[in-house]
């Protein structure tokens, strides 16, 4: 289902992902953290289903309602949307069929570190 990949006591936001974006998410958080001294946690929910059958109470250890929630998927942002909830962000694409080895992809569509580390921090400006 899912689990926390990185877990810090009280975190300020919570990063989550379901594939290959937790490794972005995981150099986006160190960033985060140093620059801004922000405590994050980050949560690899591979299958939402499963997730959805574990305990509420384990849901929450791992996606806590009350902290801001922001997801990065390489697919349509509906794939987080019910996981980060109306008040969490989600960063995905809205479009598809592009052919190129996949970092040149990932730096023209935003998915590394610089770029998320940017999007979190406007995301929680706006949360506040």
């Amino acid at each position: 289902g899912g689990y926390l990949v990185k877990e810090v006591e009280n975190p300020d936001v919570v990063l989550i992902a379901n594939g290959s974006e937790v490794s972005t998410l995981v150099a986006a958080a160190e960033i985060l953290e140093k620059e801004n001294n922000l405590k994050v946690n980050i949560a690899s929910v591979i299958s939402e289903g499963v997730f959805r059958l574990q305990s509420k109470e384990y849901q929450n250890s791992v996606i806590p309602k009350n902290k801001p929630l922001f997801g990065l998927t390489a697919g349509l942002p509906v794939n987080l949307e019910g996981l980060v909830g109306e008040n969490g962000k989600v960063f995905g694409l809205e479009h598809f069929g592009y052919s190129a080895p996949y970092k040149v992809l990932d730096e023209k569509f935003g998915y590394t570190a610089e770029n998320v580390f940017n999007q979190v921090l406007t995301y929680l400006d706006e949360y506040k």
